[in-house]
């Protein structure tokens, strides 16, 4: 935040805030979220003297609209804490953002708790505590619950980078299915000032009532503390267990960091979801943007900033029916005909992530297909899948994999002896048939020696070596006494 915005804000808030800025930006993350759940029975307390100033300060600001809010259909919301701007969207669910209609979410959602579960891990372990009471565990067993009615999507542009007391979100922008309506509901909400604030966060707790889980894009390192920081600071405190979260950073990371050149939503979105931007304002000059507004009071300077915001919503929606519609098998990229990942490491990291989720059975049609390629690097997946196949008891799948490998890397300048290896602890250990598991050990110490020759001598080397001997000395004891 630059010092002219930060001098502006200061004198907007007043010395009250400030000093309570001080005290928060002592604490933040796990700190401040337990603070924030140590509110009283009713749920959100907040105190007297802060509600009047804000109050206050957001009745004086009360004035016409500027054009560029109305063009967009932003209008004023009122309530005990204030004012603030609320622009609202609405969507049919047969509404089609890249590859997906919004309204395919609703059947798939369910599917998601494994996601969840790996992502609440807090929630997991509690949930069967029995020292908890009925209720305790009622509500930890729901966090792992999916339904694409309580789920609440959610993005901020904020000031800053951090999620210290520093970094404000001017605007908040949130997405739910209205069952109602049939439709899903983008609302934005647009501080004027800091005395807007209190008022704006009180909404967006309104909102909150009923929802499982947030959905977001980095939402639980960054956005999610950084409204925790935000209700801290406002004399906000909520009782009640945490929300949830469905944060798609980490499945987006585990499937494309090695094949996209970045993992921003944007990135993903165009190169896996389907969407393309036009004349998009990049979320990185958001807060520019804002600043310039709060300057000299041109909305028209926001107008990207609404549009980019919704667009990251309703991304959200699509994001999330994509890794539904993969652990569902239903996937527009997944394993129908023609649609499975084009890369072998995509495709990889795509099976490798359904396996971690529970879904071994539609991992099969991506082992399957790394199992047959045949470019030269393909035995690292021919190993891999192999290592998977071994892992589920499935030998008879997993040797015809590791003797392709092993003769690959007989006719390898610079050999790998790992399928030797594992050939001999199955014809050792599992066909008992000491000759063929000695031929393969030693195979594999012709093939380090070969690798080894030309390097300098580590202790990594030196050990792997070691490792060697020892199981071709056990193997030849064997092979001496039959």
């Amino acid at each position: 935040m630059s010092g002219g915005l930060r001098e502006r804000l200061g004198r907007l808030r007043g010395q009250s805030s400030a000093n309570k800025a001080e005290a928060a930006s002592a604490g933040t993350g796990e700190s401040l979220q337990e603070e924030l759940r140590e509110g009283a029975a009713g749920g959100i307390a907040a105190s007297e003297d802060d509600s009047a100033g804000s109050a206050d300060m957001a009745k004086a600001a009360v004035e016409r609209l500027h054009p560029s809010f109305e063009k967009l259909g932003v209008s004023q919301i009122d309530n005990e804490h204030g004012s603030f701007l609320l622009r609202r969207c609405e969507y049919a669910l047969d509404h089609r953002h890249g590859l997906y209609e919004l309204g395919e979410l609703l059947s798939r959602a369910g599917s998601l708790g494994p996601v969840a579960a790996r992502q609440n891990k807090k929630a997991e372990a509690t949930a069967g505590n029995v020292h908890m009471d009925r209720e305790q565990q009622d509500e930890a067993s729901e966090a792992l619950l999916i339904e694409a009615e309580r789920l609440l999507f959610l993005d901020t542009e904020t000031t800053g980078l951090g999620v210290g007391a520093g970094n404000v979100p001017f605007m908040i922008g949130i997405g739910c299915f209205e069952p109602d309506s049939g439709s899903l509901i983008v609302e934005q909400m647009l501080i004027r000032h800091p005395g807007e604030e209190k008022a704006m966060l009180h909404y967006l707790l309104g909102r909150m009532n009923g929802r499982t889980h947030l959905v977001t894009y980095n939402g639980r390192s960054f956005d999610w503390p950084v409204l925790v920081t935000r209700f801290i600071l406002n004399g906000w405190r909520r009782s009640g267990p945490e929300p949830g979260h469905l944060d798609f950073l980490h499945p987006s990371r585990a499937l494309w960091r090695n094949t996209l050149e970045s993992c921003r939503l944007s990135r993903i979105e165009e190169e896996r979801l389907g969407i393309g931007r036009i004349d998009d304002v990049p979320g990185s000059l958001a807060p520019e943007l804002y600043m310039r507004y709060l300057n000299d009071g041109d909305a028209s300077q926001l107008e990207g900033v609404y549009l980019h915001n919704e667009r990251d919503i309703l991304t959200l929606v699509t994001l999330a029916a994509h890794f539904a519609g993969l652990l569902t098998g239903e996937v527009s990229g997944g394993p129908a005909p023609g649609l499975l990942p084009e890369g072998a490491e995509e495709l990889y990291r795509t099976a490798a992530w359904l396996d971690a989720h529970g879904r071994t059975d539609l991992s099969e049609p991506f082992f399957l297909a790394l199992s047959e390629r045949t470019e030269p690097t393909a035995v690292r997946w021919w190993l891999l899948s192999a290592l998977r196949y071994k892992r589920l008891g499935r030998l008879e799948e997993a040797v015809p994999l590791w003797e392709r490998a092993a003769a690959k890397a007989e006719q390898s300048v610079f050999p790998s002896y790992e399928a030797h290896i594992e050939l001999a602890m199955h014809f050792e250990h599992r066909v008992k048939d000491i000759a063929t598991a000695l031929h393969y050990a030693e195979r594999a110490m012709a093939l380090e020696l070969r690798r080894t020759a030309s390097l300098r001598e580590t202790p990594r080397v030196r050990e792997e070596r070691e490792a060697l001997r020892k199981r071709l000395d056990r193997l030849k004891r064997k092979a001496a006494r039959r």
